[in-house]
Order: C-alpha cells, then structure tokens, then sequence
C-alpha cells in the first residue's frame, strides 16, 4: 500500500486544481491559496516519500511534473482571467512549460524518462510567491 503513496497524492493534487481555480474566479483568494497550498504540501510530501523509501515509478516520474504545470498554468490562467495579472505572464509560462513538455515527450519516445529538478522547485515556489503576491494585492 505504502508503494502508492507518491502516486495518490500526485492525483489528489490534479483533483485539487478545479477547486483552485474555482476560488479564485469567485474572488474566494484565501480559499484558493488554502488549497493551493495543500497542492503544494502533497508536492512536497509527495516527492519525500518517493525519495524516502525509493518508490520512484515512472508513473510519478511523468504525473508530478504535470500536475505541477497544470497547476501553474490553471492558476496563472486564473488570475488572468479576473485581471489580476496581465496576460503576457501566462504566455511565456505556458511557452515555457510547451517547450519542456515537447522535450520531454521527445526523450521519452527514445526510452529516456525526464524527471523533475531542483531549479524546477525554484519555479514553483516562485509561482506561489506571485499568486500571494496578486492576490494580496488584489485583496487590498
């Protein structure tokens, strides 16, 4: 059972993005930072128990890169969306995120499984350093 922990919370945090972004269309930006922030814990835990007890699989080798990308880019579409951010944020992330997910389906083609990276932790917690930011601005 302990084998599918990783997995479970990489879907728990795609099932997490619908409220994510629902809270934040409705103007509920402490509801949405709430579960924004448990997506982010289940990231993080998720990663550790991996690590931990060496339960990489290449199903959270290719989902929790995603379920990082959907998130930023549903959350960043979101904030766009109410006017909280201009729109040309939302492009180059989600240019960003095309070109690696193009290079990773190329390497994957060619058996090579592209995982996550430090650097891409830096992203992330960046995208939250934006989300509070706008929103307590907005909240303002």
């Amino acid at each position: 059972m302990l084998k599918h922990v990783p997995n479970i919370l990489t879907v728990i945090r795609l099932l997490l993005i619908p409220f994510i972004v629902f809270f934040i269309l409705t103007g509920h930006y402490i509801l949405a930072f709430i579960f924004f922030t448990i997506s982010g814990i289940t990231d993080i835990a998720d990663g550790f128990i991996a690590r931990k007890f060496n339960l990489i699989s290449n199903f959270g080798k290719l989902m929790d890169p995603l379920a990082d990308k959907l998130t930023q880019i549903a959350t960043i579409a979101s904030l766009v969306f109410t006017d909280i951010i201009p729109i040309w944020i939302l492009l180059i992330v989600f240019l960003k995120e095309f070109i690696m997910i193009c290079g990773a389906s190329f390497l994957y083609g060619k058996d090579v499984v592209v995982y996550s990276k430090w650097y891409r932790k830096i992203s992330n917690c960046f995208t939250i350093f934006c989300y509070c930011y706008f929103s307590f601005i907005k909240t303002i």
